[in-house]
């Protein structure tokens, strides 16, 4: 789960965005799988990432 205290920039409505994305992904599978946690931590960091390239985009000065 994503909140104010463990992310940085975001607002709350994009948190809970963020947060409905990962439970949509991980309702394909199955809570009483071994692999759940690790599953959930993957589908938590693809969705930070592309919320972060979204969001956040870097540019370069050189």
């Amino acid at each position: 789960m994503f909140t104010m205290e463990n992310t940085e920039g975001f607002d709350q409505k994009t948190l809970d965005k963020m947060n409905a994305e990962v439970k949509k992904s991980m309702s394909k599978h199955d809570p009483k799988s071994k692999n759940y946690k690790k599953i959930c931590e993957q589908v938590e960091d693809q969705v930070f990432d592309k919320y972060c390239s979204e969001i956040f985009r870097p540019s370069l000065k050189l």
